[in-house]
């Protein structure tokens, strides 16, 4: 996807509290509360060519 759906996304995945942002693909306001974050993983693999954006986007933790 694009990197500020992505980056959304990833947002959504670590924050308790969550902005509407349509440019990130974030379409209404989300508050999780006390519920526990995701980790993302990648079922189908993941290319090596875009391991640099991905780890630029997540992290390397």
């Amino acid at each position: 996807g694009e990197r500020e759906i992505t980056l959304g996304f990833v947002d959504l995945m670590r924050d308790d509290y969550i902005e509407k942002d349509r440019s990130r693909g974030i379409y209404f306001t989300q508050d999780w509360v006390s519920l526990p974050g995701t980790m993302p993983v990648a079922s189908g693999g993941i290319h090596v060519w875009h391991m640099p954006a991905l780890v630029e986007i997540f992290g390397d933790d």
